[in-house]
Formats: C-alpha cells, structure tokens, sequence
C-alpha cells in the first residue's frame, strides 16, 4: 500500500524508456555532477548509475508483483526492459579495463563515484555472479579517482561489500580526516582546508552509521554475513541490526571468532546466514531446530515472532 505503487509507477516509466531504445541502450542518461548534456549527446548514453539503478527497480517491481500476486500483466513487460539493459559502460584493454560513468568517456577525477555505482547503491547481482565483472568493480573502486566530496559513503560501502581486506582502517582514517570537534563529519577532509565543509551539514554524511553497519553485517543480497570487515584482535558486538528480509539480529566478535548469535524473526521465512562457527546447535525456546547447510550457509525456516539462537559446538 506505500511502497509497491510507487516502484510500480518507476518501472514503467523505465519499461517505457527501454520500449523506445535499441537493445543494449538506455537514452537519454546524464552522469551527475559531470559532463551535462554533452554536445551532440556524446556523454549522454548508457550511464552506470542510470543502468544499475534501473535494473534495481525492475527487479524490485517483478519481485514485489510476484509477492502480492498483482499486477502480473506488466511482469512481462518489466522483464523484457530487463533484458534490454546495455552493459556497464568500460574503459581500457581486457585485463584492465574498468566502469566509467558514460559510454565513450575515459576515466576522470570523479565528484560522485558514478562508476562504482553497480556496486552500491546498485547492488547489480550480475555483478557479483560474474568473475569478470566482479574482478573489473573491484579495479574500478581500488584505482578509481574523486576529488574527495561525494565519495565517502559509496566508497565505503562498494569496499565492504566487495571484501576489500583494508575496509576497516579505510574507512575509519577518511571518517577521522573528517571528524570535527563537535563529532558531525565534513563533507571533504578538513585538511587542507576544503571550501565545501565551510557551507554547513550535507546530507550525504548522515548515511555514515550505514558503514558502520556494513562492517559488521551485511545482507544486501538476502545472506546475512557477520562481522565481514572487522580485523582479527579487534572485539565488536551488536544488538538489533536488521537484515534483508525482516531479522533482527544480535552477534559479538572477540577478535578470533564469532560468538553466540541471536536473530529476531519478524516476517517469518527463510534465514540464511554465512556459517562462520563450524558445527553449530541452532534452538528456539530451549528446542533444537532442524536446519540445512549448503554452500557454506546455515538454512534454517523461521516462524514470525520467534527468536532463533544460533551457538558455535564445543
């Protein structure tokens, strides 16, 4: 009733714009903050943020439409704009090629990291599943240049998600370079002195609790994963955090090894999370209950309402 109208009324507006577009074109796309309406279009086709954004919310609509059993005419329609979406747009020789922001542009000194984009906030799964692309996200986000504004957030996020081993102290020397005294966060590093941090608050900072979440777990994808960016000696531990598909969930880290984890069921459904204790005892009100393993992952069916309880085996 709140959110599926509008992603519906979004997807079509997509569908609509793919409709009149050759396969493998989106047109008219503008990369924000660079280039503009280039002359003759030249810059104005086939952005990465337009395509992963686009494919995001046509996947959210078939999804969502499936899930309510509604509107399952324009499913169809939806899932042909899919399969129209150009690729990512590349720069460089096989081997070194890496995400642009434009089709036809080299890479740039970037104000909004458009490039990292299928990444986060894309969350493209075609990405992840594919080696190559993947090898060329994880070029683009170690090489890729910013002038420092816009790209702390997105940064952040695209080097959690794509298991950087450096995230942790990434994240935290760009977050202290812009700390002020009052513990708000610049919009640049506060040395040198930067004309931006001068104007006051920027919204963009105030997705930063949303790095500290993604360092100690992540679920974009529907498998939860527990402290995944944490380094081995440093403790952590949270309470409540929830995840894809409605979980609540509490876990501590002692610096080796991930401890007795508690996970909220609120929706009901299946819980997959990463299985990082080995042989574990899963139990809800003092009951075993049944769970599966695969891929690494514990599998386990949950009621709504219930608490699960997931302990390592001594």
């Amino acid at each position: 009733e709140v959110a599926y109208p509008l992603i519906r009324e979004v997807a079509d507006f997509y569908a609509c714009i793919s409709s009149k577009c050759s396969p493998g074109e989106l047109y008219p796309t503008v990369s924000p903050e660079h280039w503009g309406v280039a002359r003759k279009f030249s810059r104005n086709r086939n952005c990465a943020v337009d395509i992963a954004l686009a494919k995001f919310i046509l996947r959210a609509a078939v999804e969502a439409a499936v899930t309510l059993g509604r509107d399952l005419d324009r499913v169809s329609k939806w899932r042909k704009a899919l399969e129209k979406m150009p690729q990512y747009p590349t720069y460089g020789e096989e081997g070194e090629k890496v995400f642009v922001d434009v089709e036809g542009a080299p890479p740039i000194e970037y104000n909004i990291p458009v490039p990292a984009t299928p990444v986060f906030p894309g969350e493209d799964p075609d990405v992840f599943a594919s080696h190559r692309l993947l090898e060329i996200a994880r070029r683009t986000v170690k090489n890729i240049r910013t002038n420092g504004n816009n790209s702390f957030i997105i940064l952040g996020v695209a080097r959690a998600r794509l298991g950087f081993k450096d995230t942790y102290e990434w994240i935290r020397r760009e977050a202290l370079a812009r700390a002020r005294r009052n513990g708000t966060l610049g919009m640049n590093r506060l040395q040198p002195r930067n004309r931006f941090n001068e104007y006051g608050l920027y919204t963009e900072m105030y997705a930063f609790p949303m790095l500290v979440n993604e360092m100690l777990m992540q679920s974009w994808d529907g498998v939860i994963r527990l402290f995944p960016c944490i380094p081995r000696g440093l403790k952590a531990r949270f309470k409540g955090l929830r995840s894809v598909g409605g979980f609540l969930v509490s876990s501590s880290f002692d610096g080796e090894k991930v401890g007795r984890t508690e996970v909220l069921s609120t929706a009901g459904g299946e819980l997959r999370i990463v299985n990082c204790w080995g042989r574990v005892r899963v139990y809800e009100k003092g009951k075993t209950v049944n769970f599966r393993e695969e891929n690494g992952m514990l599998i386990i069916r949950t009621e709504r309402g219930r608490k699960y309880i997931i302990e390592p085996c001594c």
